[in-house]
């Protein structure tokens, strides 16, 4: 695992995730690169403050997995999509070089969904890089934030 790592979850009821990081019924889906500024800086402001938090958060999925894509597949194959109900999405937000009893994962308030009328469509993938990209939002009732805290190391 490393930052910017994601996993997602279709069920009604977003599963917990403790210090061994997201695990089954979670599923790894892909990444988001380290220059996802929008992302960052609502990572930032989780860490940082209770009453500013951002409450809508765009930001591009890089898909590395088969079973995750923009739409359900309604054919058969065992494949989650963003729509039309979203997916409960965790990130690992854990600094570069940190130990493992170190991980810190942030999740979303919300299900996130995919970007209506996005500017960038999703696209193709390439071979040994990501199978496509999509762009998507996370959002949050009023005065909350649309990421929580998923999982961070207590401090003693």
């Amino acid at each position: 695992m490393s930052w910017g790592d994601v996993w997602v979850n279709g069920d009604k009821v977003r599963p917990e995730i403790d210090a061994a990081g997201p695990r089954a019924p979670w599923i790894p889906a892909g990444t988001i690169s380290s220059e996802e500024r929008a992302f960052v800086e609502a990572t930032q402001l989780l860490r940082r403050t209770r009453g500013a938090h951002a409450r809508a958060v765009e930001f591009d999925l890089q898909l590395t997995s088969a079973a995750v894509g923009k739409e359900r597949a309604d054919t058969g194959k065992a494949v989650v999509g963003f729509e039309p109900d979203g997916l409960w999405l965790a990130v690992d937000v854990t600094p570069a070089g940190s130990p493992v009893e170190e991980s810190r994962f942030v999740v979303f308030a919300q299900r996130v969904h995919v970007v209506a009328g996005a500017r960038r469509a999703a696209q193709r993938g390439t071979k040994g890089g990501p199978r496509g990209t999509i762009r998507l939002r996370g959002r949050a009732r009023s005065r909350e934030s649309a990421l929580e805290w998923g999982y961070r190391p207590a401090r003693d």
